[in-house]
């Protein structure tokens, strides 16, 4: 994969909780119906933030983030249908149900404003992609730091979601060389699952 040597791991984190508690409240009340997935998402991109806060303060109108999942947020996708089949649903419910709340929630919750996408795919098909996209966006200088976040439920049920912070190649702070190890543990959520292809 080209992008090995042209991206910098600046931080990493791995959540497989929902701890939306951990947020400001002005935080959980913007998004008050957001799913679990996106919960379990931020927690995983704050642990990215853990030891390099300073980055985050500094630049966080210049970080942006790719998130990859194939399964999106199932339970608020799962409460929409049930509602739709009562014949009534909620329009605050329609934004939780969006594959996007697992990007808009952290960028919310962080005050990311740099580049956003969200690629609906299995983590093993969406992280090359993902990876092009932020080599390309960071040597540009359209975001000065990408997020990288997968995902995904394992095979016991639970949600579990792993974050990279990457920064161009020639990064002077604190980070190491992305590896094919990293890449192989961001997709470590779907490998987990049982479904690989």
């Amino acid at each position: 994969m080209s992008e090995l040597g042209k991206l910098t791991v600046a931080g990493s984190g791995e959540s497989g909780t929902s701890q939306r508690d951990m947020f400001e409240a002005r935080v959980r009340a913007t998004v008050r119906y957001a799913d679990p997935a996106a919960w379990t998402t931020a927690n995983a991109v704050a642990l990215t933030f853990a030891g390099a806060e300073e980055l985050l303060t500094k630049w966080r109108h210049e970080i942006g983030m790719i998130a990859i999942s194939d399964e999106g947020p199932g339970e608020a996708m799962a409460e929409v249908l049930a509602e739709g089949i009562q014949g009534f649903s909620m329009p605050m419910h329609y934004a939780a149900a969006s594959p996007g709340t697992l990007v808009g929630v952290s960028c919310i919750a962080f005050g990311l404003r740099g580049p956003t996408m969200n690629l609906t795919m299995t983590p093993q098909e969406g992280i090359p992609v993902a990876l092009t996209l932020c080599a390309g966006w960071l040597a540009r200088k359209a975001a000065r730091f990408m997020i990288v976040a997968t995902c995904h439920t394992s095979s016991t049920g639970k949600l579990i979601s792993h974050a990279l912070l990457l920064a161009p190649e020639g990064f002077t702070g604190a980070g190491k060389p992305l590896t094919e190890s990293e890449i192989i543990w961001l997709a470590a959520a779907n490998l987990a699952s049982g479904n690989n292809a």
